[in-house]
């Protein structure tokens, strides 16, 4: 079986090899498994991501839609105070002029 010292070495080198394959083998086995949980958690946070996206458009959008309302409704206040100003002063006016 083994005739000279080469035989041996072969042997050594041939067990080394599959000892070395065997930790390569192992170890790319746990480095895909880390990229795998990398992309499962990428993906979960890409996709909270696009949700905190489409709220904050949500948000803005009714933002402008309620300050558009908001702007007419200021408008509206503001000449209603106006008006209401104007009718002091008419009644104001028309009391003095009785005295």
């Amino acid at each position: 079986m083994l005739e000279t010292s080469k035989d041996l070495l072969y042997v050594v080198i041939a067990f080394c090899v599959l000892w070395l394959t065997v930790f390569i083998c192992w170890a790319m086995y746990y480095m895909i498994s880390m990229l795998r949980t990398m992309h499962h958690i990428t993906s979960g946070v890409r996709e909270k991501l696009d949700l905190v996206d489409k709220i904050l458009k949500l948000v803005k959008d009714k933002l402008e839609k309620g300050s558009n309302h908001m702007a007419v409704i200021a408008d509206s206040v503001i000449k209603l105070v106006g008006l209401a100003m104007e009718k002091q002063q008419k009644k104001a006016a028309g009391k003095k002029q009785k005295r």
